[in-house]
């Protein structure tokens, strides 16, 4: 993995103890196939207790990695940032690789004919990424929220939900959210505006987090 020195830095000493916190953290998960945003690394020192959750601690780790980067002390590929992201045609150099592309792009609709139809919701952009990877294996629908859903947004959900609903499928939303004030409206705006919107009838879970995980894993 490239450890790359762009740089020459002297860090503190405490500098380098948390950078190998930061390096213990995308470790644990790069083993587990997965990549981490920054956003992500922070939420997981916050839950470690190792830094604290506020938004000077996250542009003061933004910082930390930047520097340790340059430095040659993460990887340049263990964090990605996922918001931007050039964008370009696809190239083949022949038709018998795009041919290859397409067969394994090719995935048969596991929810044809189900009884229920399921999708993911999550609060977090962060999260999406980690929740993503398992739902893509399960092929489940997932979308992130970034908060309250935009009004565009929820409409084109309902008129996509609705499809399923004529198809004679029960519509299953499972929601993750934080377990604050906003966090649980969030669950509530979801169910209220999809219902305004003609589709009155979903099974609705809140799947995390809830004070039982809290009082659990805190």
């Amino acid at each position: 993995m490239p450890k790359i020195e762009y740089v020459s830095k002297k860090f503190r000493k405490d500098s380098l103890a948390l950078i190998d916190k930061i390096n213990t953290v995308i470790n644990d998960y790069k083993t587990q196939g997965y990549n981490l945003t920054l956003r992500q690394v922070y939420y997981q020192l916050v839950a470690r207790d190792i830094i604290p959750n506020t938004e000077r601690s996250y542009k003061n780790l933004g910082n930390l990695i930047s520097d340790a980067r340059l430095a040659g002390l993460i990887d340049w590929l263990s964090i990605e940032d996922r918001t931007r992201n050039i964008r370009r045609n696809s190239h083949w150099s022949s038709p018998a690789e795009i041919i290859d592309s397409a067969a394994w792009s090719y995935h048969r609709n596991h929810w044809e004919g189900q009884e229920n139809y399921v999708e993911v919701w999550v609060e977090k952009d962060a999260l999406i990424g980690i929740v993503g990877q398992i739902c893509q294996h399960l092929d489940v629908s997932h979308f992130s929220c970034r908060g309250y859903v935009s009004q565009s947004e929820m409409w084109s959900a309902a008129e996509r939900l609705r499809n399923h609903v004529v198809s004679g499928q029960h519509i299953v939303l499972l929601h993750l959210g934080d377990h604050d004030p906003s966090g649980k409206d969030m669950s509530r705006d979801i169910v209220e505006r999809l219902s305004l919107f003609g589709v009155p009838s979903v099974e609705f879970h809140r799947i995390a987090l809830n004070m039982s995980q809290i009082e659990e894993f805190c």
